[in-house]
């Protein structure tokens, strides 16, 4: 019987080092092996497709005419957004210099704080759409604030996910203005 005590515990030092030899090797595995991460898919060249009614902060009914006519730079921001804070005195800077038509999106954004945050660092926006539960964000493909789009006559020509600031608006949207 003392025997088979001393195989028994063998056996399960031996099962246990094969145990601990797999999980090594698979790990060493996900390490090395090159595994490609699918990119993030930019709007470039789609339409911009409004089926829904679209609501400005103060909710008002939103002309669908002032987002596909003409050349338009629309910017997901929120109050809550650090990064759009650090965009935002950019954004004020080419509507002041610049013919540019800037409208936001407050996404999934509570419209007072939307306001408050506006009223505080100013208001370079023509208006800003109200995107509470993110919806109309989804459909243009928006993965987080701030994002930018430039649409000219309804179709989305250029799309920016992060900060617009001086080089990113001299390499994608300058040319356009």
């Amino acid at each position: 019987m003392e025997w088979y005590v001393g195989m028994s515990s063998r056996f399960a030092i031996v099962g246990f080092s094969f145990f601990l030899l797999f999980l090594v090797s698979s790990f060493y595995f996900f390490l090395t092996t090159d595994r490609e991460v699918a990119a993030i898919q930019n709007q470039e060249g789609k339409k911009l497709e409004l089926i829904d009614d679209l609501y400005d902060l103060d909710g008002k009914k939103i002309d669908i005419n002032t987002i596909t006519e003409g050349k338009v730079l629309l910017n997901v921001w929120a109050s809550w957004c650090i990064t759009c804070l650090v965009e935002h005195p950019f954004l004020k800077e080419i509507t002041q210099d610049k013919d540019v038509r800037l409208i936001g999106i407050s996404y999934k954004d509570l419209p007072e704080n939307a306001e408050r945050y506006l009223e505080k660092n100013g208001n370079p926006y023509v208006f800003s759409i109200s995107d509470f539960n993110g919806s109309f964000s989804l459909k243009l493909g928006v993965t987080g604030a701030p994002e930018t789009f430039l649409i000219i006559d309804g179709e989305i020509v250029k799309h920016r996910i992060g900060e617009v600031n001086l080089e990113v608006w001299n390499e994608k949207f300058k040319d356009y203005f």
